[in-house]
């Protein structure tokens, strides 16, 4: 059994690593500093060095791995650690599954298939994850569920439950999407708000629920989310039943979002598999340790962001 660590208000004070962060354009395309940062963390990691890329900031950062490895003092030497849709992320204690890379510039970032990561699809119909029953202690999923169809979404937890060990933790991060709407919403009722803003606002919100809305005329999003009271999943419901290919995987464009996420469908989803319960948490606050590490996990867009840990 894993001793949970309730920590859910922590303060990023609190959680702090000494780390030295590197800000510059050439990180969110250099084919050369993922190399890199996959070549310290395998090589210097012992020797107290570390590094991970964040192609969302801009930043590469160094930190301390004699730090980071004082979070995992809760877990045997052989405990597993898994990340699911990995892209940038390497760490020497965990394991990495992601759907193969479809361009150059992903394809470094994944780095060499069966050493760095291990291609899977998590759409498939018949999806069954290499791994034993019950024998992963965390599982990081970071902006992944909603670029699976709902079904496959479904299963791919119930496998992930599967693997899970008793009191296992597994944490999601997926789009605000609800917020987004929001607000939209709050800018909507102000009449004097500058249009454009208005429309930025919408425009966004609606290219993060689905995809495939931003190929749609303004004036036609506009509409349906006045059909949906400018409510997200309403607005989802809607646009899907509109354009049913919107909510449908495509291999060659793995990254579109298809379909929608919240708190409550989440716990649904969850209590009806079996794990015991769902907790909303911030970044950095985890009811495990090594997730408090923000150098390494919750860099994805953290401000459209929100954050469940689901214990088996």
């Amino acid at each position: 059994m894993i001793d949970l660590n309730f920590k859910f208000v922590a303060s990023h004070r609190d959680v702090y690593l000494p780390a030295f962060r590197i800000f510059s354009r050439r990180v969110s395309i250099s084919h050369l500093l993922p190399k890199v940062s996959r070549l310290i963390n395998r090589y210097l990691y012992r020797l107290g060095v570390a590094s991970c890329l964040n192609r969302y900031d801009n930043s590469f950062t160094v930190y301390s791995s004699r730090a980071d490895k004082k979070l995992y003092h809760g877990f045997g030497e052989n405990d597993l650690f898994i990340n699911f849709g990995s892209g940038a992320f390497f760490h020497n204690k965990w394991k990495n599954y992601d759907y193969p890379g479809q361009s150059i510039y992903y394809k470094c970032l994944q780095g060499a298939e069966s050493r760095d990561f291990y291609a899977i699809d998590l759409c498939a119909d018949s999806l069954v994850i290499p791994e034993k029953d019950a024998s992963v202690s965390l599982i990081y999923c970071s902006h992944t569920l909603e670029h699976l169809e709902e079904a496959s979404a479904k299963h791919f937890l119930k496998e992930c439950h599967r693997i899970l060990r008793p009191n296992g933790v597994m944490r999601i991060a997926l789009p605000n999407t609800r917020n987004d709407a929001y607000f939209y919403d709050c800018l909507s009722r102000q009449s004097k708000c500058v249009e454009e803003i208005k429309t930025n606002y919408l425009m966004s919100a609606a290219g993060h629920i689905l995809s495939d809305a931003k190929r749609i005329a303004k004036h036609e999003i506009e509409e349906l989310f006045r059909m949906a009271d400018n409510e997200s999943k309403r607005f989802f419901e809607i646009m899907k039943e509109k354009d049913k290919s919107a909510s449908k995987f495509d291999g060659s464009n793995p990254e579109r979002h298809i379909t929608y996420w919240d708190f409550e469908g989440l716990m649904a989803i969850a209590e009806k598999i079996g794990f015991k319960f769902l907790a909303p948490v911030y970044p950095g606050a985890s009811m495990a340790a090594p997730f408090t590490n923000i150098n390494v996990f919750d860099n994805t867009e953290p401000h459209q962001s929100f954050y469940a840990e689901i214990v088996k």
